[in-house]
Parts: structure tokens; sequence; C-alpha cells
């Protein structure tokens, strides 16, 4: 899709050379946070920074190191942690010093240095398991070190900002006009093309003093990133990467495009195209109760906010459901200090919003529908569910997963991501692990086939809305087509939710060119499950689910926790699969009676 008839991504090199101004700061806001941080020190997000840098302060004088064992790791075992921890905490510690020198510790000059000069020792700034010329941290690092510069200029001795600058120059800028075009992540569609690219442009506009050389790399960068805006999106806004990775490719975008606006006195505004409010709406889309998002794809149910973006984009775009984001208690990312977190002092005014409660919606093109409704008591319900495609950004064979959630409870769930090494994302071995397969799903099993792995293997959703006289709301999935059993020719999965009793009904029905398949339909979930032939009570804090199977006659559940893919996936629970196991038949139908039972005292006892 194109994103605007007169695009502001759309800059010749001369028009960008003639609009930028080099005496306009890249980031005005800094010097302000910068004289008055001292007067916000007691804020909550300032000690919440204060607590994390202090933490880290305290073995600083041991500076993390990135050895060739620890590099080895991933080429002989497949191992991302023992390369990254230390390379993630010698960051995140330098950001920590930055924050306690500007708030007066000017003792912790000459560690800030060593930090510094560290990190431009480092043989490279990408990590093993990505092996590029340029991949994400070393883009991240750029910006990160450029933005220290920046922040504490002539405080910082000559010689190792020259260094900085020197290894930003050899390691960013020099490779990526030599060879963008080969870069993966150039002009692409997924989280990779937003980082690196808002991350390089916004190390380019504090670094870079030639005008020509300026802007020949902001039409590059804006080339890219028009890309991302148009591509890494489905047409209506949603990611199939999910919330995180929306966030995570995001962030950068957002800080260059601010630079540059201030750059251009306001010329050039790259947050004020529709687009990027279409995009700006999908996060509070995949909201559930008690602050947590749907875990479709490689998202985690909780999702650290970060404050200062999420607000300056809510301002920018004018999207108001942002700011449900920023409610009493959703996560939010400290930082640690440095000049991230300074940005989030300068662009977040430390309000907690009132989430508004959540509501239906539908989001055609990206394959994502919710559904809510109340329970006797008052308490929200929110049913989510997936078509989509299996050749997603991140993607997971999953079509038809669905997310049951009460008063902030999942209690049939999507798995989300699995552990991430080499296999989780190897196109090879991938799907041989079951939170990317199927087969850790609450999907069927068609003839003991899983669902296949490619575009062709999809779903859609249709139905959505009230379900005739009956006062109930539904919604459907078809994914017949997400398995490759030929013979298979219809397969639909249903909802129908009773507003006044707060019950759910689930219909599963499948249809054959012959004689049929044998069918297991799965649900999972984390809480615990007790099983008594058609009756299954997953057990909450506040709630108990009872799933009672209506039909077919002569069945019953079976319970499979899944210990050892648990453990294998670093999960703290037990995936538990609830499955109904169906003899061969040209039509099969599944209906399953869900019902949501407050705790009360002796069902309390039972699940205490």
């Amino acid at each position: 899709m194109t994103l605007h008839d007169s695009s502001p991504f759309d800059r010749t090199a001369s028009e960008l050379e003639r609009l930028l101004h080099r005496d306009r700061p890249v980031f005005p806001e800094f010097e302000h946070v910068h004289r008055h941080l001292d007067t916000m020190r007691n804020e909550p997000y300032v000690q919440a920074m204060l607590a994390e840098a202090d933490t880290l302060l305290a073995n600083a004088d041991m500076i993390p190191q990135t050895t060739y064992s620890r590099h080895q790791a991933f080429a002989l075992r497949g191992e991302r942690e023992p390369y990254q921890a230390p390379y993630f905490l010698k960051r995140h510690t330098l950001n920590a010093l930055v924050l306690r020198f500007i708030l007066g510790r000017r003792e912790l000059k000459d560690a800030i240095h060593d930090y510094l000069w560290d990190i431009c020792e480092e043989t490279t700034w990408v990590v093993p398991a990505h092996a590029r010329v340029i991949d994400l941290m070393a883009a991240e690092t750029a910006l990160a070190l450029v933005e220290i510069l920046a922040l504490l200029g002539e405080e910082l001795d000559p010689e190792v900002r020259r260094r900085v600058q020197r290894e930003i120059d050899d390691r960013i800028f020099t490779p990526f006009f030599q060879g963008h075009f080969d870069l993966r992540w150039f002009n692409g569609s997924d989280n990779w093309n937003g980082v690196c690219s808002g991350a390089i442009g916004g190390a380019f506009l504090y670094l870079e003093h030639d005008s020509r050389r300026l802007a020949h790399a902001l039409t590059l960068i804006l080339e890219s990133l028009e890309t991302y805006l148009a591509t890494a999106f489905e047409e209506d806004g949603g990611s199939t990467e999910g919330v995180g990775y929306w966030q995570y490719g995001l962030n950068n975008v957002v800080v260059f495009a601010e630079m540059l606006r201030s750059r251009t006195g306001g010329q050039i505004d790259l947050l004020s195209v529709p687009r990027m409010r279409q995009i700006a709406t999908f996060p509070a889309k995949m909201l559930l109760p008690n602050d947590r998002f749907v875990s479709f794809s490689d998202c985690p149910a909780d999702v650290a906010i970060n404050p200062g973006i999420i607000a300056r984009l809510a301002e920018r775009t004018g999207e108001p459901s942002l700011l449900n984001l920023l409610s009493p208690g959703s996560t939010l990312d400290h930082q640690a200090g440095g000049p991230r977190g300074l940005r989030n002092l300068a662009w977040w005014d430390g309000r907690r919003h009132e989430a508004e409660p959540v509501a239906d919606t539908v989001l055609p093109a990206t394959g994502i529908a919710r559904l809510t409704e109340a329970t006797t008591g008052g308490e929200p319900i929110v049913l989510i569910v997936k078509a989509g495609h299996n050749d997603e950004n991140h993607n997971h064979n999953d079509v038809g997963s669905f997310v049951l959630n009460v008063a902030g409870e999942d209690f049939l769930t999507d798995p989300g991501p699995g552990r991430v090494d080499r296999d989780y994302f190897s196109a090879r071995k991938r799907y041989a692990n079951i939170f990317a397969n199927s087969g850790g799903h609450g999907v069927p099993r068609v003839g003991g086939q899983l669902q296949g792995t490619g575009r062709v293997y999809a779903g859609s959703i249709h139905g959505v809305g009230p379900d005739g006289a009956h006062g109930r709301k539904a919604m459907a999935v078809t994914f017949a087509q997400a398995y490759p059993v030929p013979a298979l020719e219809h397969a639909q999965r249903r909802f129908s939710m009773d507003q006044k009793t707060s019950i759910i009904w689930l219909e599963d029905t499948f249809r054959f060119a012959d004689a049929g398949c044998d069918l297991e339909d799965v649900f999972v979930t984390w809480l615990p499950v007790t099983v008594d032939g058609t009756t299954a009570l997953i057990q909450g804090l506040h709630h108990h689910l009872r799933v009672s199977i209506e039909d077919p006659a002569g069945v019953e559940f079976e319970l499979e926790p899944l210990e050892e893919e648990s453990r294998a996936n670093d999960k703290a629970d037990v995936l538990q699969r609830l499955c109904v196991r169906i003899p061969g038949a040209p039509a099969i139908h599944v209906r399953l009676r869900l019902e949501i039972v407050p705790v009360g005292p002796a069902l309390r006892k039972t699940a205490d």
C-alpha cells in the first residue's frame, strides 16, 4: 500500500539538504530534562529508574565481557544467553552510570569512559545469532552511544568522543552506504526495518556534519521506513508480530521522526501521515483485562511499555486509545536511565490513565477478532480469536487459536513464544517446537496432521456480531485451508456468547469428501484442570471454567500435561492439552459448553 499522495517520505537529497538546519537541535527536550532532572528525582518513574540504576551500579566496577567462548556458545550449542547477557548488561550499566553522573556523581566519569571505550573495543557489535554486517543490536548501539555523546558533550574526554565517532562511522555509516542494498532489513517488512532504519537515521542526524552525505543517508532511511510502514503492518494497521514487536519496531521510528521534525523545523513530519494513526490503533485492540495482551505469535502476555514513546505517539497521531497502555497496572520499561530514560521524562508527564473497558473489535486484514461480555457478577469476559495464515512474521501455525480471558485470567489460551535459540529461528527446525507448530495450540489435529507451514495454509474470520434473535454475540473462523488434508472440504470454529448467562458455546464442524479422518480437538491452558468424563474444570483464582461436551455422544476429555516441552521452553508453569478424540466420519460436529463459575467458599477450598 502507499502511505499518502504527498508523502513526507518522498524527498530528494537536494530537498533534504535545503530543509535540514544545522543550528536546530536534534532533540531539544534533552537540555530541559538535563537541567531539571534533579527536581524530578522524587517522581515515581524517576525513583524506579534510580532503583534499577543503583542495582546495576553495585557491580559496575567489573565491566561485563563478551568473550570468545561466550561468542562460540551460539555456534556450538545454539545458545544466545551466554553472549547476549553480558552484552546487554554492559549497555544497561552504562546508561545507569550516565544517569547518576548527570545527577551529580561526577566521580563516575572515568567509569563512563571505560564503558564507552570497552564497547568500542568489542570485535563486533553484531550478536552471534544474527551474523550480519549491521543487525538490530549494532544499530541500537550506535544510536545509544551517539546520544550519550550528545548528552554529555564536552564533559567527555575528546579522545573518547573521537573513538566513539570513528567506530560508528566504520561499523555503521560506511557499511550502510556501501551495502544497504544487501542488508536483509533494508526495505524489509518486519520490525528489523523499523529498529535499524530508525536507529541509523537518528545516529546520522546527530553525528554527520557533511550536509550532502547526511542528505543521501536520509533519502535511503526514508525509503526504507516508507516500506516498513506500508508492508510490516496489515491494511487495517495490525501487526502479525504482536504488541511486543509492534512497540520494538516503532520505538526508533518515533525517535527518528521527532529528530527529523526538529531538524527541519517541522517541515518533514513523519508521524502526521494517516497511516501512522492507523498503526497506532493496534495495541489497544490486543488488550485483555488486567493490563495483559493476547499472546498470539511470539508476543508474551506481559509487555513492558515504553511510556515516552507511547505518550508521544498518542499525542502526535491523535490516537487516544494508546493511553490505555499507560494504566495504573501496566508494566513500564524503566530503561535504567541514559538518554532513553530521559526521553521518557521529556515525552511522558508521569500520569497513569484509567483504561477504557475492552470492547469488541475486528481486524479483518490481520485476521483477529475480539468479543467482550461480562459475567453475571459484572467481571469482564474477553474472547479473542486468530485466523490469518501460517507464514506471518514471527509465525506460529495457529489458525483458529483463541484466548478466553475472564477478569484478567486466561482460562483457554495461546501458548505464546517458545525458547529463543538457534533452532527456534531456524526454518528447518522451528516447527519441531510445539510452541511454534499447531500441536501446542488450541486447534484441531485432523487425520493425525498438524497445520501446514506457509502462506497457503490460512483461515478467515466472519460472522462477527449479533447472533440472530438469541441475545448472543458470535464470530467464526473457517480454516480447512490450514491443513494439508485434501479430503477436508470444510472446517469452521464458531463461538457464541450468551449476553444474559455469560455462557459460551464453541462449535467445530468438519466435512470431508470421503469417509473422513479421525479428529483430535485440542484446547490448551496454563491453569490447573480436573477431568471427569465429558466435563473438565479449569481452575482459576477467582473463577472456574466448566467445559462440557454436548456433542458428539460417546467421547470424553483427555488431559495431557506437556511437562517436558514446557521445561525445554523455559516456562515456569506446565502447558496442558485438553483433548477430545473423535472417530472418523464424513461429517463431524463438536459442541462444547463453556460456563464461567464464580469461586465460592466451597469451590475455593477445592482450588486451594
